[in-house]
């Protein structure tokens, strides 16, 4: 098993009257806090790949997207959150996520790392495009028949360029 300090974990942002109140004597302050996720469970790759635990993840989700429904609906999040929280839900970032968790004091809050991960993907795809397209070239073609290689410029560089 590889220790990777990456978790997969079911997030929630915080909201203090969905996890309650901080004590005044405890660090993170709340305002400092509302700024991160909160991971509501980690879980490790063995149990992800266990096909039991598959329903389990999905109505853990639906339900959490149901409560914060239910609270957006009865107006119980404030002016501020509700907008917030109608956002998130619209775009699905309140489920399973890839997380690099950060504990302060006795909470362990999340980075979400899944968006960069996206980025990644979707930039290799675009280089190796461009290398296949680069080896049908007919120049480049006709380059390996006689020497038995591609030339130098198929080799595109993977660079990010973030």
């Amino acid at each position: 098993m590889v220790n990777s300090k990456f978790k997969l974990a079911i997030v929630n942002l915080w909201n203090g009257k969905i996890h309650g109140q901080i004590p005044d004597n405890e660090i993170p302050n709340e305002e400092q806090i509302s700024k991160y996720f909160i991971n509501d469970s980690s879980i490790n790759i063995e149990e992800f790949f266990d096909k039991g635990n598959y329903r389990y993840i999905g109505r853990y989700i639906k339900m959490m997207n149901t409560q914060i429904n239910n609270m957006i609906d009865l107006n119980l999040l404030g002016e501020y959150y509700g907008p917030i929280f109608n956002n998130l839900l619209d775009k699905k970032i309140i489920g399973l996520q890839i997380i690099q968790p950060i504990t302060v004091g006795y909470y362990e809050l999340a980075m979400i790392k899944t968006h960069w991960i996206r980025l990644i993907q979707r930039r290799w795809r675009e280089i190796r495009k461009k290398r296949l397209n680069a080896k049908k070239n007919i120049f480049n073609l006709r380059h390996r028949e006689i020497y038995g290689k591609y030339p130098d410029n198929c080799n595109i560089p993977f660079k990010l360029g973030l």
